[in-house]
């Protein structure tokens, strides 16, 4: 591998840089790292003083024509959309370290899609998610007292009632949840991994489907009374697996662990799971989050109203949560459906109504003004 010392030292500043003063999270990070790469891969490892306009161009042209792994299809617009990105971020900041300041600042504009591939490449996508009768015919279904059955029930209620991040929900300790406020803190210094790091205060929400609030507090009531829990402990512990006959093979004991579960896919797999023992089609364990927002859309809410709930999801601003192009956008098959279902005809009676009321004032006026002579 021809990649060079210096090249070396200026990445890992880079990602400090990252790390510590924009505050990116590690799997942030580490999608500027996979960009570096593939600029390193396209120049053979030269120095990144080298960077010119003309190899901003040329990367541009080779990232479009870059296949995607095993396949004889290009990488989508939206992957080197966002590659580009990533990189124009680099050289911006590269530019402005020591030993690195001849880069031209402009050559890195040079770093873009044309307009038209960019309009497609942030296009909003569909965002599928269940439906509120799917997910309780999911959570429903879960039978039975043992210990994963009451978890997995759990589990499934809270990210309806809250729609926290998945990361989120494998970290939280007993001690983020207050019984009695019934109010549940997403908080970093608890060990919460949160996107971008952000302390989240989150209600909980049961109000469209109540008994998901009473699954929730049986499970934290039992590991606290019966399993004897300590505020360290996760809420949702992994699944205590123990040796066979022999030591030769592992089994599942039905029981939970005092551990945290140790990755995302662990948790994903109980949602999988759990959606097709149910009969229904699986909806990854984010489109929770799409439904609830949902849900609450549906609610003729205040301004103030909205910025309470945009805080409860962690977002800065309303529009992440309820604009067409965060979480409240439809899918076009919803989107075709509201319109169908709108009864405009009732919208004609109220227009009718208003012009009957003030043609009768009109009447009454001069009615008023014939009596006057």
């Amino acid at each position: 591998m021809k990649t060079t010392y210096k090249n070396e030292q200026i990445k890992r500043k880079f990602y400090g840089w990252l790390r510590n003063y924009k505050q990116f999270s590690p799997k942030t990070i580490n999608r500027y790292e996979n960009a570096v790469w593939l600029w390193e891969d396209f120049t053979d490892y030269k120095d990144f003083g080298s960077f010119n306009e003309t190899m901003a161009v040329k990367f541009t042209d080779w990232l479009r024509n870059k296949k995607k792994a095993h396949s004889k299809e290009n990488v989508s617009l939206t992957y080197c959309y966002h590659t580009l990105r990533f990189i124009k971020l680099f050289f911006d900041w590269l530019s402005k370290q020591k030993g690195y300041k001849k880069i031209d600042s402009n050559a890195v504009d040079y770093l873009h899609l044309t307009k038209k591939e960019t309009q497609e490449a942030t296009q909003p996508k569909d965002i599928k998610c269940p439906d509120l009768e799917d997910v309780k015919k999911v959570i429903e279904n879960i039978k039975g007292e043992m210990e994963i059955e009451m978890r997995d029930k759990a589990l499934l209620s809270l990210a309806v009632m809250t729609g926290a991040r998945i990361e989120a929900i494998m970290t939280l300790p007993m001690k983020s949840f207050d019984r009695e406020k019934q109010i549940l803190y997403q908080d970093t210094s608890l060990g919460i991994k949160t996107k971008n790091s952000t302390n989240i205060t989150s209600v909980l929400i049961p109000f469209f489907y109540k008994e998901t609030l009473t699954y929730f507090l049986r499970w934290y009531d039992y590991l606290e009374k019966q399993r004897g829990f300590t505020p360290e402990n996760p809420i949702f512990p992994a699944t205590k697996i123990e040796n066979g006959k022999e030591n030769i093979s592992y089994y599942n004991t039905g029981k939970v662990s005092t551990e945290f579960l140790k990755a995302q896919t662990a948790l994903r797999k109980i949602f999988e799971k759990r959606f097709k023992n149910a009969g229904v089609i699986y909806y990854h364990p984010h489109s929770f989050r799409h439904l609830l927002v949902r849900q609450i859309s549906k609610l003729r809410l205040t301004e103030e109203q909205k910025r309470a709930f945009s805080q409860n999801f962690g977002h800065k601003y309303t529009g992440t949560t309820f604009g067409i192009n965060g979480y409240g956008r439809f899918e076009t098959d919803k989107q075709i459906e509201i319109i169908r279902n709108v009864d405009f005809e009732e919208g004609k009676k109220e227009v009718k109504q208003f012009i009957d009321i003030e043609t009768a004032r009109q009447l009454l006026k001069e009615a008023k003004g014939n009596n006057k002579k």
